[in-house]
């Protein structure tokens, strides 16, 4: 073959392969790609939530403490008994002190009540009750006596009228009739002494009575006091005695569960009644979601729930429901501050092992979303508090941030794009300004 002639093939054939090499490069990286499109999305959307405990049991202090050592932290799992705190000697000794104190003022009650039973007040008692019987006895006597006086003065009235009838007719002597008119005379004097008498006996009688009535409440009133003040001081004395045995031994949980919270710090003093600490128990627990406003309308007390979370035996799936349902709009605080949303509270009631304070997803089933710009999950990237899609312009990907809407396992709802924007399916394959070749 002329030599010129198969330099011109190899001639030809080499600029053939670099002109495919070239376009081949040219025409970028092979990605997979989908488009923003209008849709429904399933029944069941997805959501952020925080775990929070469904019951909180508060530990609280009964005496006045300082606090030495806290050997519980936020987030341990107790059992009762275990060790929580302990209290310093100090504590002790002032509760003592008082409980020796409260003592000494319950035996000096107990004198003063004992001497109210049968000392000088209540001698005084006796002695008005017996001169009122006495005084009681002297008036009812007259009373008897005053009739028998009344005839007595109306028999000799009527004999010395007689006389006086029978003197003027020379029937009597005038000694006689002098001497009847006498004894009438004597008997209406002693008629109006014991009238006289009478009247003052029963008017000290009253005065008595109501004296005996005023010193007898008097005495019910002391009474009464010295008894609340031993009934005040026997219940403090019970609380004391329950104090020094609460600070002499370490603080140990009353139950079983998590511990949520803790109040004070070692060193520090705790007030009469103030809660230490606050404990979960086991079981119950709920989810706070955080449903965006325009999705509120989709979620309503009672729907079911699905909450999963992961852990090193795998993913958790728990069954739970719509217990409460926000009427407020509040700043969100899994996303951004900006985002307005709606407190949603799901409720699990079986036995669980989350744990407060940690995130974990929660679909709730409602009714269908239509008409919703939608593209697939893997599609988005999420960084942080903020999500993207790298959409495809031109030949070349470009990282665009996005606002999702409502979400589920496969598809997300996006609020900010065009429909018929081209993405990335798998993102983690491209890097932003890279040339690429869409396959659709």
């Amino acid at each position: 073959m002329n030599k010129k002639i198969v330099i011109g093939i190899l001639s030809l054939l080499l600029v053939a392969g670099v002109a495919y090499k070239g376009n081949k490069f040219s025409r970028g990286k092979e990605v997979k790609i989908s488009k923003i499109e209008m849709g429904t999305l399933s029944s069941s959307i997805l959501y952020a939530g925080v775990v929070a405990p469904g019951d909180v049991v508060p530990v609280y202090v009964e005496a006045p403490a300082l606090v030495e050592s806290i050997t519980a932290r936020v987030g341990q799992e107790v059992e009762p008994g275990d060790k929580l705190m302990v209290f310093s000697s100090k504590s002790i000794i002032e509760n003592d002190k008082e409980l020796r104190i409260n003592q000494l003022d319950i035996k000096d009650i107990k004198l003063r009540v004992a001497d109210l039973e049968g000392g000088s007040l209540k001698l005084e008692l006796d002695n008005r009750k017996l001169e009122m019987r006495n005084l009681e006895e002297r008036v009812n006597g007259d009373i008897r006596r005053l009739p028998v006086i009344m005839a007595e003065t109306k028999s000799l009235r009527d004999k010395a009228e007689a006389y006086k009838k029978l003197l003027a007719q020379d029937g009597v002597s005038s000694t006689e009739a002098s001497r009847a008119m006498t004894e009438a005379d004597k008997k209406a004097v002693e008629l109006e002494d014991l009238k006289m008498a009478l009247d003052l006996n029963r008017q000290k009688f009253e005065l008595m009575a109501v004296s005996f009535e005023s010193l007898t409440r008097e005495l019910q009133i002391e009474e009464a006091k010295l008894k609340s003040q031993l009934e005040k001081l026997e219940l403090n004395n019970e609380i004391l005695a329950r104090r020094a045995e609460q600070l002499k031994k370490p603080l140990v949980a009353p139950i079983s569960g998590v511990i949520t919270a803790i109040d004070v710090v070692e060193g520090s003093n705790a007030h009469s009644g103030e809660r230490l600490l606050a404990i979960s128990p086991r079981g119950e627990s709920i989810i706070k979601v955080e449903v965006p406003m325009y999705q509120a309308a989709s979620v309503s007390k009672d729907q079911k729930a699905t909450i999963r979370t992961s852990s090193s035996e795998g993913e958790l799936v728990y069954e739970g429901i719509v217990s409460r349902v926000s009427s407020v709009a509040r700043e969100s605080l899994l996303g951004s501050k900006r985002d307005k949303v709606i407190e949603v509270e799901v409720k699990v009631a079986e036995q669980n092992s989350l744990k407060p304070g940690f995130i974990t997803d929660v679909e709730i089933s409602s009714e269908s979303l239509r008409d919703v710009a939608r593209v697939n999950s893997f599609s988005v990237l999420e960084e942080g508090d903020k999500s993207y899609v790298f959409t495809v312009e031109d030949g070349r990907v470009r990282k665009t941030e996005v606002k999702l809407g409502a979400k589920t396992n496969t598809e997300y709802e996006i609020l900010n794009l065009p429909v018929g924007t081209e993405v990335v399916i798998n993102p983690f394959k491209v890097n932003s300004g890279e040339r690429v070749r869409a396959v659709i």
